[in-house]
């Protein structure tokens, strides 16, 4: 119980949608931004992994998220009293404390930070705790937490909106007009 409310604080990192706001819904790719492994009660950081996924991300009628990855749909229900409902120890990591996302947002209070969260069964890890909170507009954070063993892993993972088609030209470059003889 106290990873999964690890998990889900980690995933409440700098939310700062404010109280009534749209939540943002669409395509995102998701990268794994920060992490470690804890064993015999040492932790050890995991790599950043520069590979992204896909993940498209849409709301319920009752107030879950529907998160599709891979072809598979996960519910992600909503924690009640959001990151308030959430308790971990990110010390000795780069991962985000709760203190931290609650600084990072625009909120005073833990309790408004929204979040939603399910424990899953993910291929190679067994059953995880799946935590997702709102960053900005356009962006999530989240965490996974498995166990395998006698070690827990905690996967934070950043989740940014996609615009427009992926291969539009970069705008910083701008082509040269034509010139008619």
């Amino acid at each position: 119980m106290r990873i999964l409310l690890h998990l889900f604080a980690l995933l409440a990192l700098t939310v700062s949608l404010q109280a009534g706001e749209v939540l943002p819904l669409g395509k995102f790719k998701v990268i794994n931004s920060a992490g470690f492994v804890e064993r015999g009660g040492k932790r050890h950081p995991l790599g950043v992994d520069l590979q992204t996924a896909d993940v498209t991300l849409r709301s319920s009628e009752a107030g879950s998220l529907l998160l599709t990855i891979n072809g598979s749909e996960i519910v992600l229900y909503k924690i009640e009293n959001g990151l308030a409902a959430l308790t971990w120890n990110s010390g000795n990591s780069s991962v985000l404390g709760s203190a931290d996302i609650l600084d990072l947002s625009t909120l005073k209070s833990a309790k408004d930070v929204p979040a939603w969260g399910a424990n899953v069964d993910w291929p190679t890890l067994g059953t995880v705790h799946l935590v997702l909170l709102p960053l900005r507009q356009n962006a999530y954070t989240g965490f996974l937490i498995s166990h395998p063993g006698q070690t827990t892993v905690v996967r934070q993972m950043e989740f940014r909106k996609v615009f427009g088609p992926l291969n539009r030209p970069d705008p910083r470059l701008k082509p040269s007009a034509p010139t008619l003889n």
